[in-house]
């Protein structure tokens, strides 16, 4: 990328583009409003469109609109690829950092668990899970919708929605701080959360995941229960 930056997000916009947004940039780790985009077919990088606002623990998810949602604590930001702008909407009532952020299959935006506040100046492993419904002329006229709790609140977890159109919340950190292998599974028609398979390719925290083309979902990275940074990637398959 042309800016070295951590935590930031990133999504795949219809037409194959890749778009890395925001995070933290500089010796001092400050939350940068950059967005700059990948085009595999030329193998090159552009600078897109900043953001409305400074974000450092961003969550990204397109929708099925083709519109790109990033969460963070305070802000929903919309880019428009068809228009290449931004609008604004509120976050979720939670106000978790670092939720994953999933697309439904009906329209709505998934954000679940996340860095909560707890008491004084600790933090929790969110249980909290809000759905985000587009307004019908404007994607920012839309509104949040509180939905059942995770069973497990998990923090610096990566989930996916799968071909059968459920999501999968895969590890994370839960309310210890350890690092956890649970796979989480929300149905969205019956509002809904099962477990998963649990297991050692899924015991990581700090990593991404992404359905493939196969069907697949993929986990990637992140740190292991014992520290390790894993350069490793599991798939989950039926």
């Amino acid at each position: 990328m042309p800016t070295a930056r951590t935590h930031l997000a990133a999504a795949t916009d219809l037409d194959g583009r890749i778009y890395a947004i925001g995070g933290r940039s500089g010796s001092s780790n400050q939350p940068t409003d950059i967005v700059e985009v990948y085009t595999p077919s030329s193998g090159s990088w552009s600078t897109g469109k900043p953001l409305p606002s400074a974000m450092g623990d961003p969550s990204a998810a397109r929708g099925t609109d083709g519109r790109i949602y990033v969460l963070d604590a305070k802000t929903l930001a919309i880019y428009d690829p068809g228009s290449d702008s931004w609008s604004t909407a509120g976050a979720p009532p939670s106000g978790n950092r670092a939720p994953v952020l999933t697309a439904l299959p009906d329209g709505r935006i998934l954000a679940a668990g996340g860095i909560g506040a707890g008491g004084g100046s600790a933090a929790r492993a969110a249980t909290d899970v809000f759905a985000y419904t587009p307004g019908s002329k404007a994607a920012e006229k839309g509104s949040w919708a509180q939905m059942s709790d995770l069973p497990d609140g998990v923090a610096g977890a990566a989930g996916a929605t799968g071909p059968d159109g459920r999501v999968y919340i895969i590890g994370g950190r839960d309310s210890a701080g350890n690092v956890t292998g649970a796979v989480q599974v929300y149905t969205p028609k019956d509002d809904r959360w099962a477990a998963g398979p649990t297991s050692s390719p899924s015991t990581r925290a700090g990593h991404a995941a992404a359905t493939g083309g196969d069907g697949r979902v993929y986990v990637l990275g992140g740190t292991s229960s014992s520290g390790k940074t894993l350069n490793t990637v599991a798939a989950l398959s039926k």
